[in-house]
């Protein structure tokens, strides 16, 4: 269809409100999500992988980042996580620095299956890396 000068143009009733509604879903379509809190994150690092050592805080931490979300980490209430020494929290940190451009595996959950067996939610997984005793895992397309 094509506009002549003395066609009529869309009733601007309509038109604004389409425009606006336009907008509002691009936003919430394309806008970024929100930034996981690094201190959270690093003590859910520690929490799941203390024991691991940097590479394997270092493939918990890509994990977090991969999936975008703490929701679900058992390692955030880990009652262990505030008698860790000093280096073990400066190993974390590091870790979740470095999770920001080192994507060792592609994996957004992660499970010890030698000390809690194969959970539920692994018949939709791939498995993705190993690391000492976690197993990373993503969903199956």
């Amino acid at each position: 269809m094509y506009w002549h000068l003395n066609s009529k143009l869309p009733n601007p009733k309509w038109f604004i409100p389409i425009v606006i509604l336009m907008f509002l879903l691009f936003v919430v379509i394309f806008a970024k999500a929100e930034e996981i809190n690094d201190k959270l994150a690093i003590r859910a690092i520690i929490g799941e992988a203390s024991n691991q050592g940097y590479q394997g805080m270092l493939a918990v931490a890509v994990a977090i980042r991969n999936r975008n979300t703490l929701q679900g980490v058992y390692g955030i209430k880990a009652k262990h996580i505030d008698k860790e020494p000093k280096w073990v929290w400066l190993m974390a940190e590091k870790a979740w620095e470095e999770s920001k451009y080192n994507r060792i595996h592609s994996g957004t959950h992660w499970e010890n299956i030698k000390a809690f067996g194969k959970p539920y939610w692994l018949k939709n997984m791939i498995l993705v890396y190993q690391y000492k005793d976690h197993n990373f895992y993503k969903e199956r397309r």
